[in-house]
Order: structure tokens, then sequence, then C-alpha cells
């Protein structure tokens, strides 16, 4: 067993849900499953996953949370992170590991304890013109890892263009992969979802990067909505203005749907689509990926995405999403394909074997050990 390790508010306190604070949850909970002494210095925080681990008799019993989940928080985002910060730092233990969760506003923790940060993708660095935000979330991040003294990347691809884009020594960021539970799948009762309709799947935000607009058009020119396989869209956000624009310029409008939903619902999507496509040029690690190949719903990805295609392996299809004949080629080639489907229903089930929660707990516990 290692010095105690204390994971940070950060971000329980920005994310109501999410991939990032999910992974700290589970992973604190895989650290203390192998006797590590855990704490959450959470505050008063707003994420779901923080509050169903809370409620947990191994969180109670362990100590696991110190905070309480307390909807609704009428502060502003920014204040409640800056309030929880100062109470945090007043009520963290001063020996042991610290192992920020996010990048903070302002970092009141004491220097002399050694510093862990988790660098979950390089997008805002890649992409810098997309949003106003990505400069200002950048320049936090910037800040986090250079006080770090260890830095941990979900994926080698992530590694190097961390080391790439920031001129780091490859020597201060370590890789450990992300681990995997899939939410619950509630039993098939017969009913699927947009009635029983064929439909490939979109799950997630689709503004940029997400190349969602590209995929659209390639969607538009392929044999799919004549033959009555739909596109369904599943998160991210109800339909912007924008977003009603580009399907009506593609005439696909009467051949999209947008859903949004719980976990379980989410996990239902994919079961029941043809195809799960992830046309995202960048990724640090790339969950939807896993969660698609749980269920046995085959995953395309967009072969520039080099983390994605880290994390797939050889149980997804790659294809060029900057090109749009490719897209269709893609599309028009695959999706019906009965004996694909099965072949890469079978690796992905394989493939999602590699992410166990058990070995990136294991392999954390190393990294705290060298600061130790």
């Amino acid at each position: 067993m290692h010095p105690p390790i204390t994971f940070s508010h950060d971000i329980f306190t920005s994310q109501m849900v999410g991939g990032i604070s999910r992974y700290f949850c589970e992973l604190a909970l895989a650290l203390s499953d192998g006797g590590e002494v855990v704490e959450i210095v959470a505050g008063r925080h707003r994420n779901h996953h923080l509050k169903t681990l809370e409620s947990t008799s191994a969180a109670k019993e362990r100590g696991l949370v110190r905070g309480r989940y307390e909807p609704p928080i009428r502060l502003p985002a920014q204040l409640l992170r800056l309030r929880n910060e100062a109470w945090a730092t007043a009520r963290t233990r001063t020996d042991g590991i610290f192992h920020r969760t996010y990048y903070p506003l302002l970092d009141l923790v004491p220097g002399r304890r050694p510093l862990i940060t988790t660098v979950h993708d390089m997008v805002w660095e890649m992409f810098p013109g997309e949003a106003r935000s990505f400069a200002i979330n950048s320049r936090l991040k910037r800040r986090a890892v250079d006080r770090a003294d260890l830095i941990i990347a979900p994926t080698e691809a992530t590694k190097r263009d961390l080391c790439r884009l920031w001129s780091l020594p490859p020597d201060r960021v370590h890789v450990v992969n992300h681990g995997f539970t899939a939410p619950a799948l509630p039993p098939d009762d017969g009913q699927h979802l947009l009635d029983g309709k064929p439909y490939i799947l979109f799950v997630g935000r689709r503004g940029g990067y997400k190349n969602f607009a590209r995929f659209v058009q390639g969607y538009a020119r392929s044999v799919l909505p004549a033959r009555g396989v739909h596109l369904l869209c599943f998160g991210g956000g109800d339909f912007s203005p924008a977003d009603h624009a580009l399907l009506a310029a593609a005439g696909i409008t009467d051949h999209v749907t947008w859903m949004g939903g719980d976990d379980a619902t989410m996990m239902r999507a994919y079961r029941d689509a043809e195809l799960f496509i992830y046309p995202s040029r960048c990724e640090g690690f790339g969950l939807p990926v896993l969660e698609a190949m749980a269920v046995g719903c085959p995953v395309a990805i967009a072969k520039e995405a080099e983390a994605l295609v880290e994390v797939a392996g050889d149980a997804a299809l790659t294809y060029d999403a900057s090109d749009i004949d490719a897209t269709v080629h893609l599309l028009d080639t695959h999706v019906g394909d009965e004996s694909g489907r099965a072949a890469l229903a079978a690796h992905g089930r394989a493939r999602i074997g590699q992410f166990g929660w058990e070995r990136c707990a294991a392999e954390t516990a190393a990294l705290y050990a060298l600061l130790a």
C-alpha cells in the first residue's frame, strides 16, 4: 500500500455527468478495492456519478467521499469552483499524493505534496479557433501540467500530442489506458428505438472537430436514405438551427432523428444500431467506441483520430473521414453486411476485455509509488 491518495474536487464541481468524472469515480473505487487509502475531497458538488458512488456501502465504509451532492446549486459554475477550491484546501490532508481531477481556476494546494495531473486529450490545442473557451481552458491546463510532478495520458497518441505541442520530455508523461465498465443494458423487451426502423448511430456533440457536417454529406449521398436506413443522433444536445439548416440543405431532414436519454437508453441505441460511426478528427481515448463494442454494435472510426485507432485495435472499421466519397463507400459497403457485422461484434467484445479497472488501478498505483 502506498501513501494516501487525494482526488481533487475540480471535475465534480464542473461536470454533472461525463466521461472524465466517471473515470475518476471508477478509478477511486478500484484503487480502494486494491487496498489503497483514497479520498475524493469534493465539497458541494453537482456530479451524478459521484452521487452514485457516495451512496454505495463501500464508499460509506471507507470514507471515499468528503462533501455532498446538493442540487440545485445556484452559484455560477466558476464561483462554485473557486469556493470548493478554498473549502477543499482547508480540509485536504497534507501527506500523500494529490491527484488533480481537472485544471483549477485557482490552485491553492500547497506545493510540498507530490502532484499528479491527468491530461485526457489535446483537442483545445489542436483546434484552438473552434471556441473562445478553448484558449482559456488551454492556459489552465498548461499551468496544471507545468506544476505536476507526473502526468498521465490515456493513450500513446495523447502522449505524443502533448509532448509535441508543448515540447515536454517524454519521460514526464506516462500512459495508463482508462478502464471500462459498460453501463447496464435493460432486458430486451422487444421494443426497439425508432419503431424498429433500421438506423446508423452518431453519439455526442456535433460541432467542429467532431466532423458531423462532412459525415452528414456522406450519409446523404449514400444509398442508405433510399433504403430506409435512418440516422439517429444521440445526446450532444438537441439540434441547433445550424444543424437543421445542414440537414435541410442535404435533403435528409425526414431521415434524421435526435434523441436524448439516460445511459440505459444510450446502450439500447448502440445495441439496435446497424453501425456506430465516430468521424471525430481527434479524441483522447474514445469511450463511445468501447460502449458500442460492449453490446455487439459494429464500429467505424476516422483513421486520422490516432487515439481511436489505438483503442479500437483491429475491432473497428477505419476510413478517411475527411473524404465524403470514402464515407459514402463505407456506408454503402458495410451497412447491411451481416457476416461482416458478426465478425466485428466478436472482435469488439474481445477487445473491451483489455480495458479492465483492476489493471488501470494497478498501473496508476505504480505511478503513485514513483512519487512516494
